[in-house]
């Protein structure tokens, strides 16, 4: 009986913790992923638009649900010449990593 009670007791705890977890990312955590995925890919593409030390940061501007564990992440990246671009990236929530871009697509550039 003691054991069953213990089990209700962690089911009912474990219930309510996952019942208030986010189903979006905070604006916060979107514009830190974003910027670090950029600055990976500034790395990695160095004849890109991101490359050769010209990305500075991204500003958020939405945050929407796609579907379960998928958002959209509306955001203007600001790169260093002073010049902006928008940028719409899809991100992706797993368990253990928690939120990271899957796919972006670059949508202006001034």
């Amino acid at each position: 009986m003691k054991s069953f009670r213990l089990f209700v007791c962690l089911s009912l705890v474990f219930l309510f913790c996952s019942a208030c977890a986010s189903r979006i990312p905070s604006a916060k955590t979107a514009q830190s992923a974003s910027t670090s995925y950029f600055k990976h890919y500034a790395h990695k593409y160095p004849d890109s638009v991101f490359g050769h030390k010209n990305f500075a940061n991204t500003t958020i501007n939405s945050v929407e649900e796609i579907s379960y564990r998928y958002a959209l992440i509306d955001s203007i990246v600001q790169f260093a010449d002073g010049k902006q671009g928008r940028a719409l990236l899809r991100m992706q929530n797993n368990f253990p990593r928690g939120w990271r871009v899957v796919s972006w697509e670059m949508l202006g550039y001034r």
